[in-house]
């Protein structure tokens, strides 16, 4: 049986034929081998490469071009100008390091920046958990990083056990700007703060009246406050104390 019978023979066997039309990548990764699926192919690659260089001009590489190699114990070669690796990691090489390397790095490397498999979400489940427990909701998360809610109480439930890469990293990327202003948050912070202004001959009143409160006392919880009554305090504070 030929090369070309064979591919046609288990694509028939998976029912891929017609699946995807010619002339794109997915055909080309189901088994077609033809010049417009080839051309796809090709396409792909180079737009893959330039992603990953635009990738590498945003990012800094651990250390210098002078970087020597792993020693090598195991055999690999040592090179004096090795790619020092990425995001504090080192190179998946060891590879050596050209003079016009994009970024800094190797292409190997580069290629990690925009990786998109499967990982653990347990670094994103931890994230999601802790940024909870700062008052950010799951909801304010997936607003921050577009990631769909469904997916992230999933996640932080733990019944989605791994996610793509970008994903991982969209979520990993929200902090605590992403507090929305109605979130509860611990007010002891804030109380601290409000105590120390107190000791410096500050009124309740003046307090109230400087965070543009309607009203001259200070109502608000002694456990929760909101996310945006704690931002007035801590502006203040600051402009007042330093």
């Amino acid at each position: 049986m030929s090369t070309a019978t064979a591919q046609l023979a288990w694509r028939a066997r998976r029912g891929l034929d017609g699946e995807y039309p010619h002339g794109t990548r997915a055909r080309y990764v189901t088994g077609c081998r033809c010049g417009e699926c080839r051309g796809s192919n090709v396409r792909r690659y180079h737009e893959r490469q330039a992603e990953a260089k635009a990738a590498a001009r945003e990012v800094r590489s651990v250390s210098t071009r002078r970087l020597v190699a792993l020693d090598d114990s195991r055999g690999r070669r040592v090179y004096k100008h090795a790619c020092p690796g990425v995001a504090g990691r080192p190179c998946v090489g060891p590879c050596y390091l050209r003079k016009d390397s994009t970024g800094g790095i190797c292409a190997r490397c580069r290629e990690t920046l925009i990786w998109n498999g499967l990982v653990p979400a347990d670094g994103a489940r931890a994230h999601v958990r802790k940024l909870g427990r700062l008052g950010i909701g799951y909801k304010s998360v997936g607003a921050a990083c577009d990631v769909g809610h469904t997916i992230l109480l999933l996640i932080r439930a733990g019944k989605r056990t791994r996610i793509r890469a970008s994903t991982e990293r969209r979520i990993l990327g929200v902090d605590r700007g992403a507090l929305a202003d109605g979130a509860l948050v611990p007010a002891a912070p804030t109380w601290r703060r409000i105590d120390k202004l107190l000791a410096e001959d500050f009124s309740r009143a003046e307090i109230a009246r400087r965070l543009g409160f309607s009203s001259p006392a200070l109502q608000f919880g002694r456990k929760r406050v909101t996310a945006r009554t704690a931002a007035r305090v801590e502006r203040f504070y600051r402009r007042y104390m330093e």
